[in-house]
């Protein structure tokens, strides 16, 4: 995690090309979307994809958008007899404000509605088999990042955040008490503008 928030900060001191002012305006109607590859590391930690649509500006003048993540998801359940590892997938819906009035790119605030489902099932030497499912629901997920455009159409997205889950009774032998409500996440998402 150290690394990530390393590179999340070392990024805007490299000083990539950015488009210019003018660039953006005479461009942005043609680029509507941003589709990306995104990892998260969280738990569940999460990588798939993610479509950002712009959509609109706000009334006092910052752009906003819509995004939608879909990603697999990958966890570590941490019980009394053993590490499990589980897989499944995470759904997420939000909206994005960018900061500087007029612009798709630098500082941005997010929030999300999620959805993830991780399904576990390991046989455990000399225990026998470890069979589950734990899934949650979320509506208080904000994160914060900043969007740098390299070149016309490469996007490069690091964002930190954090994530307070509302479980769902685990089914089988998952029962919640060794999952955090509240975790932090950090993130990267390398896209393309079209």
């Amino acid at each position: 995690m150290k690394k990530i928030l390393f590179l999340a900060m070392l990024l805007p001191a490299l000083g990539f090309a950015q488009e210019t002012k003018e660039d953006v305006k005479s461009e942005d109607v043609k680029k509507r979307f941003t589709i990306s590859g995104n990892y998260t590391f969280s738990d569940p930690s999460q990588f798939g994809i993610s479509l950002e649509y712009k959509s609109k500006k706000t009334d006092n003048g910052r752009n906003y958008s819509q995004i939608l993540n879909l990603s697999g998801a990958k966890m570590d359940y941490e019980s009394n007899i053993a590490d499990i590892d589980g897989d499944g997938f995470v759904v997420e819906l939000g909206s994005r404000t960018y900061i500087e009035k007029g612009k798709w790119d630098g500082f941005y605030g997010e929030n999300f509605i999620s959805y993830g489902n991780v399904k576990f099932d390991e046989n455990i030497a000399g225990l026998g088999k470890f069979d589950g499912t734990y899934s949650y629901w979320s509506i208080i997920n904000p994160n914060v990042g900043y969007r740098f455009i390299v070149g016309k159409h490469l996007c490069i997205d690091p964002s930190i955040g954090a994530n307070w889950k509302w479980e769902v009774k685990g089914k089988g032998d998952i029962d919640n008490k060794n999952v955090d409500n509240f975790v932090f996440r950090a993130g990267i998402k390398i896209g393309y503008n079209f």
